[in-house]
């Protein structure tokens, strides 16, 4: 027998391929071990579900037994990026028992394969067995949902790092939003394509490069090396505690003398150059609760954690712009000297603070 194979075919056998070698490298990572673990059965569920669609029709035709190996895993996709990102954003910190639920739908996958296991060459049932092809096709439903709610997810971790850390570089979660969008789309083309298909008698094949499924499984592919690649390389992300009901009750003087404490106690340690420095690090440091430091600042100010640090990071740079002594030295390592981490957050925050680009301010003012 003479298999040929497409060059769409190859990207995809090679992106399977290299979900396989990450779902062991990110079961091997030790930064969000826990959350990796899902990530893992996340990329291994694709890769096992997608592999059908690469083989050759032939395979299918010449070794009917395969149809019951266990192939596809669309149920586990959903529920395993819900728990990822759930275990991220220290939404959870153990996955519970009365959790497995969320995954007991893989029967759904299967029960067209156990129906012509049981009914060899035959259809007596032909509306169950329309049913469970539908059934098997309701994983995309399935994975839909899911994002939705991880995306919401996603969006309250944002919100809540701002109150909570000053530099959100390594653990921003941005490309974990973009990547719904694109799985979400996907997901809709896979459903277009399914109705397509059903139109045209099933007709598509992926033999030419005009096939609509050539063009979502190159797609597929960018996202297996895409979330591949991005789940190895997230750092350890901020655990957020929710905040616990107090007693403690302040009026609005009592933030004023929380605000003045903390400036005090930052200007005279510049905690600001501190790039890891996190609520709870200020919160130590002058033995005032999280939650009264986050409301004082909340309430008094208008502004979150991020904004507040972030402020005296730039008039710091500001001041060291300003002094002829630093003028032989780079901007950049004045920035890092301030407290920033990265080129990119600086140029942006400079900027929306001062309303000019560093390197304009210090010509303006040199």
């Amino acid at each position: 027998m003479q298999f040929e194979i497409s060059p769409i075919q190859l990207v995809t056998i090679g992106a399977v391929m290299n979900g396989f070698v990450f779902t062991f490298l990110l079961f091997e990572k030790k930064e969000n071990r826990q959350a990796n673990v899902f990530l893992s059965l996340m990329i291994l569920s694709m890769c096992l579900t997608f592999t059908p669609f690469i083989l050759d029709t032939t395979i299918w035709n010449t070794y009917e037994s395969l149809a019951f190996l266990p192939f596809s895993l669309s149920y586990w996709i959903g529920p395993s990026f819900y728990f990822y990102i759930k275990t991220l954003t220290g939404s959870s910190s153990k996955f519970r028992k009365k959790d497995l639920w969320h995954f007991a739908p893989i029967v759904l996958n299967y029960l067209h394969s156990i129906y012509h296991a049981i009914i060899v060459n035959t259809n007596p049932w032909p509306i169950f067995h329309h049913v469970a092809e539908l059934l098997e096709l309701g994983a995309i439903v399935s994975v839909a949902i899911y994002l939705v709610v991880s995306f919401n997810l996603v969006k309250n971790y944002q919100r809540s790092l701002l109150d909570n850390v000053s530099n959100i570089e390594k653990i921003d979660l941005r490309w974990v939003t973009r990547i719904i969008y694109v799985i979400g789309g996907c997901c809709l083309l896979i459903l277009i394509f399914l109705i397509a298909s059903q139109v045209e008698g099933g007709r598509y094949i992926l033999s030419e490069w005009d096939d609509p499924r050539a063009f979502i499984l190159l797609l597929y592919s960018c996202i297996l090396y895409w979330l591949s690649i991005s789940g190895f390389k997230q750092a350890q992300t901020h655990k957020i505690v929710p905040g616990i009901s107090s007693s403690e009750s302040n009026d609005i003087n009592e933030f004023s003398e929380i605000i003045e404490t903390l400036k005090k106690v930052i200007e005279e340690n510049k905690l600001y150059q501190n790039q890891e420095l996190t609520l709870s690090d200020l919160s130590k440091s002058t033995k005032i609760s999280e939650r009264s430091i986050s409301d004082a600042i909340n309430q008094e100010l208008r502004k979150n954690f991020f904004q507040f640090i972030n402020e005296y990071r730039v008039e710091e740079v500001k001041t060291l712009l300003n002094d002829p002594k630093n003028d032989h030295l780079k901007i950049m390592s004045l920035a890092l000297d301030a407290g920033f981490n990265s080129k990119a957050t600086f140029n942006r925050i400079f900027k929306a603070y001062t309303g000019q680009t560093p390197k304009d301010f210090k010509n303006r003012n040199s």
